[in-house]
């Protein structure tokens, strides 16, 4: 949502897609070509493009610290937005896929930035969840979905519906609160496995999911059996899909409410695709 200006100095959050060829929107290039900065978190390759776009562009990536927990990193990175607005400069900050997915930053710099009076907005970016439903050929409307970051959700009281689709963020990083060096061991996908374990049975197929990067390279999609979730090596950006048992069973109570029976339900949908 954008605002009305009260002082001068203006922030736009842009996503510049999974891969940066071809899935920036035409009005992000525009305001990127506009800024009189862009504060940049993508790829290397992205902000070299970036840099072809707007020459005054700046990497924050810089702020990323092995030895540095997530957050206080977050916090850098807003900081340096919001002094950028404040300074009275019509700032871009451009985000890799969804500005607003997985984005501490962007979020609280809108939030600061507007409670002070000043422009602001989002644009959206293509995520890795939109890759992810066209590279899988899921559609999470469906079945429905649930949605979670892999730390959280073992970490809280989530419930699983078995029979949506789940999607899990972030499996290569659980329980880790910093910026990790490459690891080959990931003592979390087995506690992941027997959460889920739990819901499903063993030889349940899961995939893990990478969206591409680079124009051209394919996703990595990995189908296994749930019980050998333990024993794979995941990266930063895998993601597991966990798909659903297939629908419930109809709940007759409230569909005679609308004056309807599974079988004139079914009849009905048969007309709304025929």
């Amino acid at each position: 949502m954008a605002d009305s200006p009260n002082k001068q100095g203006s922030l736009t959050i842009v996503g510049t897609g999974i891969t940066l060829s071809g899935q920036m929107t035409l009005i992000t290039e525009s305001v990127l070509k506009n800024a009189d900065i862009v504060l940049s978190v993508v790829t290397q390759s992205a902000f070299i493009n970036l840099k072809n776009i707007n020459s005054n562009t700046i990497s924050l990536r810089d702020l990323y610290d092995v030895n540095t927990s997530r957050l206080v990193t977050y916090q850098k990175m807003k900081q340096r937005i919001v002094d950028e607005v404040e300074s009275g400069k019509r700032v871009v900050a451009a985000f890799y896929g969804h500005p607003g997915v997985f984005v501490d930053p962007s979020h609280d710099a809108i939030n600061e930035l507007r409670n002070k009076g000043f422009s602001v907005r989002m644009l959206p970016g293509i995520s890795a969840e939109d890759c992810l439903v066209a590279d899988l050929g899921l559609d999470p409307a469906r079945f429905g979905c649930q949605s979670y970051e892999a730390t959280q959700f073992l970490f809280r009281r989530y419930s699983i519906d078995p029979h949506m689709l789940q999607i899990i963020w972030q499996i290569g990083c659980i329980a880790e609160f910093n910026h990790p060096e490459n690891k080959t061991e990931h003592p979390g996908l087995a506690v992941l496995m027997d959460e889920l374990l739990k819901y499903y049975p063993a030889d349940h197929k899961v995939i893990v999911y990478e969206a591409a990067t680079i124009p051209l390279v394919a996703p990595r999609i990995d189908e296994i059996p749930l019980n050998e979730l333990g024993h794979i090596v995941p990266n930063t950006i895998s993601t597991l899909v966990v798909p659903g048992l297939g629908l419930p069973e109809y709940d007759t109570e409230t569909m005679a409410k609308f004056g309807l029976t599974p079988d004139t339900f079914k009849q009905e949908l048969s007309a709304d695709n025929g």
